[in-house]
């Protein structure tokens, strides 16, 4: 989420080397938010503006002239608390006296500053667009790169830029002193080294000891392209020590300044590549604003949505019935189908967007969920689903189930069925036997009985201490009794088919049966103690799986 700043505090973060104040008719602390790109017709030279504009236009591929006149009718047509409070330019000496008419403060931007990256800091800096900030009000400490820079470059007594994997770049410090040389310059313009230079660090293996080496890497001075000496780290994608081949996010450079860096800034560097990874790994990952609006129609984040404002966003009808489709990797399989279902979720979309062009999808954790609006065959809906997942299981060795909802009731009715789909993938999870397709109304009774499996066992009071009495008889004697009760049970007390199941004499099961009975108290002739030993036995199967393929 966004956040106003200070415009000082802006072109505090931004520096001198990118931008310079002109001008401030209403001073340094307007609060500023939102950027935009100037478009000298938005709005129309004769038109009131009756809602506030962004806070900050960029004056890009807009003539001097053009941009004058734009501040011009500004003045006449939009009132005070409506109008941008900064304009950078860099032709600031030409629309100078139209922004001060304008009450609109001007800021010079370094003729060989690259406007993308200076639109992209802005944001970054006030957290517009920033991925950890559209879940958070506030930035915590470590989601910051630019607070980040800050912190090392105090810490060592150099100066920082954060990179990302291509050598652009995330963040920088403040020039604290006028040590920076032509690179750290340029870098901060968002410009690459001279070529020289950067086919030097190549022949040097500094990139590679940067991808290959979890340490601080020393990079000594060059005269030759007026360069002062460097230290620099690669930043990795979060994980354990035993975590082999982690990617490279980026790198974080500290250029000694007028003072020699500190003794102990390797130590520091190692750190902060530790806190940048997470921040770049979680800014990846982050949900994009259309996927936290589609999360939270589901029931996500706390599900506050406005079903017509998200009807209007996305095209859609607010009424008619509607499906949902929650896909999942199988249980069964090892986690590497996890990490898969993340690269087979564009084909997934692409599937889902030929088969309905309307339709909308996210991935919360490792499920996949498509809802498709309009939508009046749950046939066809079933009949997609399973071409997909055969598909995806022949030609990516993805294997995944599925869980459809519908009719779903309008988008009003989307974070209830969201909660019926995760009820069926939940409760059919680990069943070898279960269908790759399925929806509640098929596999009502393995939810339910699952369902109230995991009450009891959730609930020891509604556990039967009788059944604790023959689990340590068969600890204490290797009787097996309780195995030899769960298989005549589940083959409905036929002792002959129960004894070959077990690999016994039927006369050895008949014995293990009265033997069991005797110490549980329990008569199964009695429907309800039967029934009773039933979900009992149950429950106890279900809190110790039985190895796989062990299943009687």
């Amino acid at each position: 989420m966004s956040r106003f700043i200070a415009l000082s505090e802006l072109l505090s973060a931004l520096t001198s080397t990118v931008v310079t104040l002109v001008d401030a008719p209403e001073g340094q602390e307007v609060a500023v938010r939102s950027v935009a790109f100037l478009d000298v017709e938005d709005p129309a030279p004769d038109a009131a503006v009756s809602q506030p504009l962004p806070e900050v236009y960029l004056q890009v591929g807009v003539s001097d002239t053009d941009a004058q006149r734009w501040l011009r009718e500004l003045g006449r047509h939009c009132p005070p608390q409506y109008r941008p409070r900064v304009v950078f330019s860099k032709g600031a000496d030409q629309v100078r006296e139209a922004a001060h008419d304008a009450g609109v403060a001007l800021v010079a931007v370094h003729p060989q500053a690259r406007w993308e990256m200076v639109h992209t800091l802005i944001e970054r800096i006030t957290g517009h667009g920033a991925g950890p900030r559209t879940v958070a009000s506030t930035p915590a400490p470590d989601t910051d790169l630019f607070g980040l820079a800050q912190s090392v470059a105090e810490s060592t007594h150099g100066l920082v830029t954060i990179e990302d994997d291509q050598y652009r770049l995330l963040a920088y410090s403040a020039d604290s002193s006028a040590g920076a040389d032509a690179v750290r310059r340029l870098s901060v313009l968002g410009r690459q080294g001279p070529p020289g230079y950067m086919h030097w660090l190549q022949r040097e293996g500094i990139f590679d000891r940067l991808r290959n080496s979890g340490d601080a890497v020393e990079v000594p001075a060059q005269s030759e392209w007026e360069t002062r000496r460097r230290i620099a780290i690669g930043i990795r994608e979060p994980g354990g020590p035993g975590v082999r081949q982690r990617t490279v996010l980026g790198t974080i450079w500290v250029q000694e300044g007028a003072e020699p860096l500190r003794t102990d800034s390797p130590r520091v560097l190692r750190g902060a590549a530790s806190i940048a990874g997470r921040v770049i790994w979680r800014t990846r990952h982050a949900p994009t604003a259309d996927a936290l609006l589609i999360q939270r129609l589901l029931g996500e984040h706390g599900g506050e949505v406005d079903v017509a404002s998200f009807a209007e966003a996305f095209g859609m009808a607010v009424h008619g019935h509607a499906a949902l489709v929650g896909f999942a990797p199988h249980e069964r399989h090892s986690e590497q189908s996890r990490s898969d279902m993340h690269r087979g979720v564009v084909t997934l979309r692409l599937h889902a967007s030929a088969f309905r062009q309307d339709c909308v999808t996210t991935l919360i954790g490792d499920r996949l969920y498509v809802l498709f609006p309009e939508h009046h065959s749950a046939e066809r809906v079933t009949a997609w689903t399973r071409q997909v997942i055969v598909q995806l299981a022949d030609r990516s060795a993805l294997p995944l189930r599925a869980a459809i909802a519908a009719p779903v009731d309008g988008l009003s009715d989307a974070a209830r069925a969201r909660a019926e789909v995760d009820r069926v993938l939940d409760r059919t999870a680990d069943l070898p036997d279960a269908e790759p397709v399925t929806t509640l109304a098929g596999s009502r009774t393995t939810v339910l009985l699952a369902e109230i499996l995991t009450l009891i066992a959730d609930h020891p009071h509604l556990r039967d201490p009788r059944l604790d009495t023959l689990i340590d008889y068969d600890r204490k004697y290797s009787a097996d009794l309780r195995s030899s009760l769960d298989a005549y049970l589940t083959h409905r007390g036929d002792v002959r088919t129960a004894a070959t199941a077990l690999n016994i004499h039927p006369n050895t099961l008949r014995y293990r049966i009265r033997r069991a009975t005797q110490l549980l108290g329990l008569d199964l002739d009695n429907a309800p103690d039967r029934l009773l030993l039933e979900i009992q036995l149950a429950v106890h199967r279900q809190s110790t799986p039985s190895p796989r393929g062990a299943r009687v």
